[in-house]
């Protein structure tokens, strides 16, 4: 009972707050195509491609970046038109700091296939080494431009992107996975090409996490646990946007459709580090979610 009012009365207080941010985001498309340097959006992970089919429905030309061969022929037949079009380019390499090839990781998960064997073999799961093409990022942006938003999921190597940039071919949004472990390095190598705001996104509830909450949802499991996170999906987070909602692995909403405020460095470092302590106390599997960093110039 001591817990179901501590829950209840948090979320009364969370849940108010974050709907003043409708109405904003009912704007977010206008704002987005105002601050546009061009309509490029970089997809580096594109897995099952959710993501890159999102950001086209949205009128953007989209380059992919896929490592996986398995993965690459799916998304060749799946975007097919647009590609013919010239609206959708598909790279098939790994992003790496060399040019050339590489040994890859192949997982039966498919998003967790990567360059680092752990993370392709998480939880017992079968995997295969295959090799792969190699490029530096900074040869792709190089060739393509410098996109409007670039959005990094590679398990495991997205600092690699993050390190291949500088101030000049900085998009003016960015998002990355958040390390657990060690994202402080994350955030600082953003500051230093310029990222002044940012926001980190769960991947669960597509919502900027509440320590309050978070704490809370610590202390339960099962159906009251399943009941919170939905409950704080509905009202803090972004289920859908434009008429497509966001299924779970998706890295759903971009740049100014993100939900909540913006924040400095220092102010999601502190809430970094909060994830950070309380997944080590926690354990991974009590946590139980990931997250993004989402920074903008």
């Amino acid at each position: 009972m001591v817990v179901r009012g501590v829950m209840a009365g948090a979320a009364e207080r969370y849940f108010r707050r974050p709907l003043r941010c409708a109405c904003r985001q009912r704007h977010a498309s206008a704002r987005e195509k105002t601050m546009a340097t061009n309509d490029l959006i970089y997809d580096v992970g594109v897995n099952d491609g959710v993501d890159s089919a999102y950001y086209l429905s949205r009128g953007y030309r989209v380059l992919g970046i896929e490592a996986s061969p398995v993965l690459a022929a799916k998304l060749r037949e799946k975007f097919e038109p647009d590609i013919r079009e010239g609206r959708y380019t598909l790279l098939e390499v790994g992003v790496a700091d060399d040019d050339g090839s590489a040994e890859f990781w192949m997982s039966d998960v498919t998003e967790w296939s990567s360059f680092n064997k752990d993370v392709a073999s998480r939880d017992g799961t079968p995997h295969r080494a295959v090799h792969i093409a190699t490029r530096r990022f900074s040869s792709i942006v190089e060739e393509f431009g410098v996109p409007f938003y670039c959005k990094v999921d590679i398990e495991g190597n997205d600092r690699c992107c993050v390190r291949a940039l500088t101030e000049e071919t900085a998009p003016p949004y960015l998002s990355i996975e958040m390390s657990h472990k060690d994202g402080g390095v994350d955030l600082n190598l953003l500051d230093a090409l310029g990222y002044r705001h940012f926001k980190i996104i769960s991947q669960v509830t597509r919502a900027q996490p509440v320590p309050s909450l978070m704490k809370i949802d610590g202390m339960l499991s099962g159906f009251p646990k399943k009941a919170l996170r939905a409950a704080i999906k509905r009202t803090l987070g972004v289920r859908s946007s434009h008429g497509r909602k966001f299924p779970l692995g998706s890295s759903g909403p971009f740049a100014e459709g993100t939900p909540g405020r913006w924040r400095s460095v220092s102010d999601v470092r502190g809430l970094w580090a909060f994830l950070k302590e309380f997944d080590e106390r926690t354990g991974k599997n009590r946590l139980g979610e990931w997250f993004d960093f989402h920074a903008k110039r």
